[in-house]
């Protein structure tokens, strides 16, 4: 198998006032007698966000060089309009602009062959899968070339290799000390199944929302078929608000960024992490 770059990411809730936003996207206001163009605001946050998403596709296309990038985009590109969310803009032509174009950035080149959406959370995908829908659409009209679709959950068969994708999966653990034992487990349940069903299971399970990063790696052998699967839990774009804190207790790290592997002869010889850690706490001395 020709050598290929898989690069997930996750979580970009293009709309929110903590989300990716392209600082290139192009709004329209439109007032009573006339149409403004106009570049959305980035606040500080949204900056450190876009220049974590800058750097590691700058890393991920060195990594690639002039082999075949295959992105997987693992759910919520947008935040969406329900009224108890933090949004930079409520208008869902706006979302669905900004998240267009935090991908578009990435199909400026060409080795960038496929594109895949997980339909994410429902509130943030506009309902049954709209946002990824609509973003797709729109850069399918543009990239005519490139192979851009969205699914629920995938399974993606590049030569042999499985990728099993989706955004819901389970947590990172409760505790420090549990961290990657859900993941774990999750990961043994999908194996055993399709081995006890005959099939293989997939070389690499996917897996988004919760916006924190863990890799676990598994060998078992069943009777005697043996398979070696990694899970992936993946970072998002977005840092946290008023919901966001609630849901995770006050956690007071989170990650930011991609990951990306380098698949050769069926299996993953390179694992990249474009990951910035954040102290979500406000330190104060006195």
């Amino acid at each position: 198998m020709k050598r290929k770059i898989i690069v997930a990411v996750s979580d970009t809730h293009g709309g929110h006032v903590l989300g990716l936003c392209n600082p290139n996207t192009m709004l329209e206001s439109i007032d009573t007698n006339t149409i403004t163009k106009y570049n959305p605001t980035l606040s500080e946050t949204q900056k450190f966000i876009y220049e974590v998403y800058e750097w590691g596709k700058e890393e991920v296309i060195k990594l690639a060089k002039k082999d075949d990038i295959i992105l997987i985009h693992n759910g919520d590109p947008t935040h969406g309009n329900a009224l108890f969310l933090t949004k930079q803009s409520g208008r869902m032509s706006d979302q669905i602009l900004i998240a267009q174009e935090n991908i578009d950035v990435w199909l400026q080149y060409a080795n960038v062959k496929m594109v895949r959406f997980a339909v994410g959370t429902g509130v943030h995908e506009m309902g049954e899968g709209s946002a990824s829908l609509l973003v797709s659409e729109l850069l399918r009209n543009k990239h005519p070339k490139v192979n851009i679709g969205v699914v629920y959950h995938g399974l993606l068969d590049i030569g042999g290799f499985l990728i099993d994708y989706a955004h819901h999966g389970p947590n990172r653990g409760s505790r420090k000390w549990l961290e990657g034992n859900e993941l774990r487990y999750y990961l043994r349940s999908i194996m055993m199944h399709d081995i006890m069903k005959g099939k293989c299971p997939p070389h690499l399970v996917l897996r988004g929302h919760y916006h924190t990063y863990q890799r676990e790696f598994l060998e078992i052998m069943v009777n005697e078929f043996f398979a070696q699967s990694w899970a992936v839990l993946l970072p998002g774009f977005t840092l946290k608000d008023d919901y966001t804190r609630q849901a995770t207790k006050s956690g007071s790290e989170q990650h930011v960024g991609m990951v990306a592997f380098e698949l050769y002869d069926n299996q993953i010889v390179n694992c990249r992490q474009f990951i910035k850690s954040v102290d979500l706490r406000t330190k104060e001395s006195i």
